[in-house]
């Protein structure tokens, strides 16, 4: 048995979970063989400390490039770690909402032409 020889990878972290988004690249020494994990990375940082983090708990809310990633997932030399802000209202509602403004406009439409030729007939 020899020593374990480290690993260096280069990361991205963009965190938008502030008002203003920050972009920050650094390098992360692994003594390890196999690739470091997302938690391990994010412990170096001091983002969090523990897998039972807030950040960890909500669904989606760390992800690279754009997938959503575990505590346990590994990462890999120039990947960008991203922290989202949570979402305030769900996408659903919105197109729900507007759907049926777009629908009550067309009501209120074929609702006054209707009236209009109701005069018409009285006069």
């Amino acid at each position: 048995m020899g020593i374990e020889p480290e690993k260096t990878i280069q990361l991205e972290l963009f965190d938008a979970r502030e008002p203003s988004p920050k972009q920050v690249f650094f390098s992360f020494t692994s003594s390890q063989t196999h690739s470091p994990s997302l938690l391990e990375a994010l412990q170096y940082l001091d983002i969090v400390k523990t897998r039972d983090d807030v950040l960890f708990q909500k669904k989606g809310a760390v992800g690279v490039f754009s997938i959503p990633l575990g505590p346990d997932d590994p990462i890999y030399d120039g990947d960008r770690i991203e922290l989202y802000r949570p979402i305030l209202i769900d996408p659903k509602k919105i197109r729900r909402k507007k759907a049926n403004q777009n629908k009550d406009a067309e009501l209120k439409t074929k609702a006054k032409i209707r009236k209009e030729r109701k005069e018409l007939k009285d006069l």
